[in-house]
């Protein structure tokens, strides 16, 4: 069915969902599993080389070493292959670029849950995503405190 995933993962709680739906996607159906995060746009190479230094996720944990051990377990729970892709600039912008000129079968990326407002205002990765990719995208939404999804 799915050949090759790719899961877009940041620091957030959903950019982490997105990262575990991505692993179990690759590991149900043994498929190809990229990794892909947009980091900031940095205006120096000192700043690029200790971000991954600096604790960016849960935890407190480097967002590289959350990325890099995801990998290692998709491989585990077998996965066709896995790697990860950091790109730099704004996170839509980048991630569209990248489908253009990598097919993949599958997007997995996180919703924030923003009112439709702030979507207005702010735009939404995940509605772009779901717009504008070549391919399907699975929308993973927040966790509440009760364990579910929100509607």
């Amino acid at each position: 069915m799915f050949a090759r995933v790719l899961a877009c993962v940041d620091a957030s709680a959903t950019g982490t969902r997105a990262l575990q739906a991505g692993v179990e996607m690759a590991a149900r159906f043994h498929c190809a599993l990229t990794l892909l995060s947009v980091l900031p746009e940095s205006g120096s190479d000192v700043g690029a080389d200790l971000e991954s230094l600096v604790p960016t996720h849960e935890g407190g944990r480097p967002l590289r070493q959350t990325i890099a051990e995801a990998v290692t377990e998709a491989k585990r729970r077998g996965a066709a292959e896995a790697d990860c892709v950091y790109l730099r600039g704004k996170p839509v912008d980048e991630i569209l670029a990248y489908l253009s000129r990598t097919p993949v079968d599958l997007v997995v990326v996180g919703t924030r849950g923003l009112s439709r407002g702030s979507r207005l205002l702010l735009g939404s990765v995940s509605s772009r995503l779901v717009a504008e990719a070549p391919c399907p995208v699975l929308v993973v939404r927040p966790v509440t405190a009760s364990g579910r999804s929100h509607r």
